[in-house]
Formats: structure tokens, C-alpha cells, sequence
């Protein structure tokens, strides 16, 4: 029996995990790593007719709420992203996004953005190949960005020559392609760009951001498994050569059958067996969830290769505005990850 690309791949990134035959490297000292902080959140900001009528009020007022964070992974973000995008772009210019891959269909985007103060060397995508019900409108699927911490943007000054607008943005405008599986911003070396970046030793992290099916019927479970596959398999063959790798998004399961999202014993059971093909085809490993009752949470984070400091959950922030005031700005919570590296 030959081994199937698949088998291969995994083979890859479990050998990635497994110390090599040549010495291994001294482990970096507490002074040498570095702490960043990873925000997940599915933002609610669905689109037309299925938002609330409070989309952009919600959407304005986000951004405060979420630059903190040195890395921001957002799901559901269907309309206003531009909005959110251009707020954050003089702490946060790096950007990526997985646009529509034609102009009429899927008649959605798929609602995913990754943010971020460190420079983002590549982006790869992949879109879900099986969908079912609801989640056919929507272009579903995962954006893996290759992060350089060695470069930290500094935010703008009052007296700086240069306006962070010329800095690259990854939004999916016209000018951009979209269909290319790479990107690299590293071509330009001038004065003015080491300017506006810290610099810190050499080290690079693997950060993918989706939105996986939703639903509890046989088709979904079985999208949904599908799905696991393509992205593990997705991760695996991008990151396979990577130190440290970071998964986060709305997956829709979990590793344990007690969840509030769950419909009953049977469902959970679908999930969490896809759940588990995500780790096996991946080769990430699942981040333990502490904060009471926050175990079963379908918004989750998987990693290999750094240290997890902590996981938290804010709570989620009111609108301020008149119109909505007092309701939440999402219905789902956020989800802080504080790893060294």
C-alpha cells in the first residue's frame, strides 16, 4: 500500500512536532519569547436582510473594543468590514481577507478578516469545497497568514512624513488577485519603512482564522466533516515545516458532547468526531478551556509550538449609540488568546 498525499502530510507535521536527529536547540529563554494576544470574535454583522438594523452602529463601534489586541481574527463579518478595516488601519495595517471568488456567487463573502500590528509575510486560502443549506449563500472557508513578530508596526506619530494608507492592505479590492495562494510585502527595504516598524529577533508564527458549517442535520454533520478534513489537510501541508502554528474560528464543535450549541447526545456526537478529524489531519493540538462553562464553547483555538498563557472571555460590550442602546454589539462571546512565543 503507497501512501496517500493525506497520509503524507500528516506524516509531515507530526515529524514537525517530533525532536529532530540533529541537536536539538537550546530552549528560548523567558527574556528571548514574546507574549501576544489573539483575539477571536464572530462579530454578528450579517448581512442585508438578516441583520438586525443595527449593523453599522454595532460596526462603528467594535474597533474600540478590539485594538488592544496585537492579532484579530474575525468571524461573520459579512457587511461594514471596510468600516472596521479602515478604523483600525493606524494600529492594525496589515490585513487579509477571502473575498468571493466570482462576482455573483457565493452571493456571500465569507466573513472573514485577520488583523494585525506584525507584518504578514504570505496569506494562503482555502474555500470549503461542501456546504450545505444556509452555508451554500456564504463562501466559507479558512485564511492561513504567515506573521512575522520581528516586525511590529509602530503607530502613527503627529509629525510623521508618511501616512499609513500606503502601507499593503490585504482587502480583496480590484487591483489585488485574489486567486494567488501568496503574498509578500518584504520587497520594499527603504528608510521609511524600517521607520515604522519595531524590529525584534528573527521568528515567524502560522495564524489561520475561519468559519466552519453550521446545523445539525445528516447533510451538515457530513459538510462538516468534510471540512475538517480540507482544512487539516490545508494547515498540514502549508505549516508543516512551522515552529508555531495558531487555528482559531467559529468551528460549530468541540472536543466534549456537553454544549449549550448542541441539539442533543447525537449531534454532539457528530461534532466532536469531527472535531477530532480536525486534530488528527491538522496535527494541532486542542487549547484547554478553563473559565467555568466555557468548555463546550464552539469558538476555539488549536495550536502547536507555543506556550499558552492564558485563555479569556471578555465580556462582550454594549452599543453606545441610540440606536440599540444597551443591546450586546455581538450574540457571541469573544475569546482572548495569550501564548509566548
Amino acid at each position: 500500500m503507497y501512501p496517500t498525499k493525506a497520509m503524507q502530510h500528516r506524516a509531515r507535521a507530526v515529524s514537525a512536532q517530533a525532536p529532530a536527529q540533529t541537536p536539538a536547540p537550546a530552549p528560548a529563554s523567558a527574556a528571548q519569547r514574546r507574549e501576544i494576544s489573539i483575539l477571536l470574535w464572530n462579530t454578528w454583522l450579517l448581512p442585508g436582510l438578516f441583520s438586525d438594523n443595527n449593523a453599522y452602529n454595532r460596526a462603528s463601534e467594535i474597533p474600540a473594543h478590539i485594538a488592544s489586541h496585537d492579532i484579530i481574527l474575525l468571524n461573520e463579518t459579512f457587511s461594514h468590514k471596510s468600516l472596521i478595516i479602515d478604523a483600525l488601519r493606524s494600529t492594525h495595517p496589515y490585513v487579509a481577507t477571502l473575498p468571493r471568488r466570482c462576482w455573483f456567487w457565493p452571493i456571500f463573502d465569507s466573513g472573514l478578516v485577520v488583523l494585525s500590528r506584525y507584518a504578514i509575510l504570505e496569506v494562503r486560502r482555502t474555500r470549503f469545497g461542501k456546504r450545505r443549506r444556509w452555508d451554500l449563500f456564504a463562501g466559507k472557508g479558512s485564511i492561513g497568514v504567515r506573521v512575522d513578530l520581528s516586525r511590529r508596526y509602530k503607530p502613527e506619530q503627529p509629525n510623521e512624513r508618511r501616512s499609513v494608507t500606503t502601507r499593503p492592505m490585504l482587502t480583496g479590492n480590484p487591483d489585488y488577485d485574489d486567486t494567488e495562494d501568496s503574498y509578500s510585502d518584504t520587497a520594499s527595504e527603504s528608510d521609511d519603512d524600517e521607520e515604522e516598524e519595531e524590529r525584534f529577533p528573527p521568528k515567524t508564527i502560522d495564524i489561520y482564522n475561519t468559519h466552519m458549517q453550521t446545523g445539525n442535520s445528516r447533510g451538515e454533520h457530513k459538510a462538516r466533516h468534510h471540512q475538517s478534513v480540507q482544512l487539516g489537510q490545508f494547515i498540514a501541508q502549508n505549516s508543516f515545516r512551522a515552529s508555531a502554528v495558531i487555528l482559531g474560528g467559529d468551528l460549530n464543535m468541540g472536543p466534549i458532547l456537553e454544549s449549550v450549541h448542541y441539539a442533543d447526545d447525537q449531534d454532539g456526537k457528530e461534532r466532536v468526531k469531527a472535531y477530532g478529524t480536525l486534530k488528527e489531519e491538522s496535527g494541532l493540538d486542542d487549547v484547554k478551556v478553563l473559565v467555568e462553562g466555557k468548555g463546550g464553547d464552539i469558538n476555539r483555538f488549536l495550536t502547536r509550538g507555543v506556550k499558552v498563557v492564558k485563555v479569556e472571555y471578555p465580556s462582550v460590550p454594549v452599543v453606545k449609540a441610540s440606536k440599540g442602546k444597551g443591546k450586546k454589539l455581538s450574540d457571541s462571546d469573544m475569546v482572548v488568546l495569550k501564548v509566548q512565543v
